[in-house]
């Protein structure tokens, strides 16, 4: 797990004829990579946000949480908030073959959450890179 917590920049997607991609890209932190988990959780627990515990509609059918620790969308090391991450909360990407929409759920106490909602459960692999920091979820 990185001992600083990184703080996100950008969410993209990509998409060919097998696979859509979605990649996270940090703010570079040297050679640290994001501490994170991805994994398929119920539509239940995947559509509450964390720490309020409120219900958040996300379009699919399967759901893929991606958890980063530590790790935020604002820098709050100096006296006024700064924040890194400014794009949307709710990402509804045009031409992706299985994904539907991309959520954040949480940015609390440097965890940091978002839900990728899928047309159906499939295969994915995780990589992740650094110079920019960046994790790529391949779907597929």
């Amino acid at each position: 797990m990185p001992s600083r917590t990184l703080l996100l920049t950008d969410v993209g997607v990509d998409s060919d004829t097998c696979t859509d991609r979605v990649i996270f890209s940090f703010r570079s932190a040297g050679s640290e990579q994001p501490g994170y988990t991805v994994e398929y959780r119920p539509a239940a627990q995947a559509q509450t946000e964390d720490a309020s515990g409120r219900h958040i509609r996300i379009a699919g059918q399967a759901f893929l949480v991606v958890r980063f620790e530590p790790a935020a969308t604002a820098d709050l090391t100096s006296s006024k908030l700064q924040p890194t991450y400014t794009g949307p909360g709710k990402i509804t990407p045009a031409g992706m073959r299985y994904v539907r929409q991309i959520v954040k759920t949480g940015d609390f106490e440097a965890v940091l959450t978002w839900v990728i909602g899928l047309s159906e459960q499939r295969p994915f692999k995780v990589t992740s890179s650094g110079s920019p920091t960046s994790l790529t979820i391949q779907i597929g």
